[in-house]
């Protein structure tokens, strides 16, 4: 079993209580990796803006690339585990996509829409937290909005957002949505009402 590293407080919302070296060293990866080539591929869009636009923008897009890995690690999946309303907050406060396209300057509509059907669904995988059929749901929900950004998107809206959307939906619909890990043990064995 690798050890895992305890995470300062202030990255426990994004990381958890603890990641394996590991883990952290795949985030980081999808995190730079993913975060360059969308970079890459919308620098048009992005040099057309100021350039404090254009980092917060590009912040945006980084935290989405590295939120599809680390929501489906044990260190944040088991974190959020157990917290029901950090659940629903985290969930309501990923308006990423209506943000980049702000930031840009490009047409939000088509952004708004995917969010409001990645929150609800969102809404209705976090419904399901417990029970057998949520992974399955969230996966057959997070799949309808890929096929759906991949379709429908490039008609309005540049390749590398379409290319974010698609990431948005899985990296809250169903690397977030879905408890992948279950309960922690010490979570388990907690007295009722005591947090772990």
């Amino acid at each position: 079993m690798q050890r895992s590293i305890p995470m300062p407080k202030v990255f426990h919302e994004i990381l958890g209580r603890a990641q394996t070296p590991a883990d952290l060293m795949v985030i980081a990866a999808a995190a730079i990796g993913l975060g360059v080539a969308i970079g890459i591929a919308g620098g048009e869009t992005l040099a057309a803006v100021p350039l404090w636009r254009a980092v917060l923008a590009g912040l945006l897009i980084v935290d989405i690339a590295a939120g599809c890995v680390a929501n489906f690690t044990p260190g944040t999946d088991q974190h959020y585990a157990t917290r029901p309303i950090s659940r629903w907050v985290f969930i309501a406060v990923h308006w990423h996509l209506v943000a980049i396209g702000a930031l840009l300057g490009v047409a939000v509509v088509p952004l708004l829409l995917v969010t409001v059907y990645v929150l609800l669904s969102a809404a209705v995988v976090n419904l399901l937290h417990g029970s057998r059929s949520q992974v399955g749901i969230g996966g057959a929900l997070m799949a309808i909005g890929i096929v759906g950004v991949v379709i429908w998107m490039p008609a309005s809206a540049p390749l590398f957002l379409v290319a974010t959307a698609a990431l948005f939906v899985v990296k809250v619909v169903f690397a977030f949505g879905v408890a992948h890990h279950g309960v922690p043990e010490k979570a388990t064995t907690a007295p009722r009402g005591v947090r772990a």
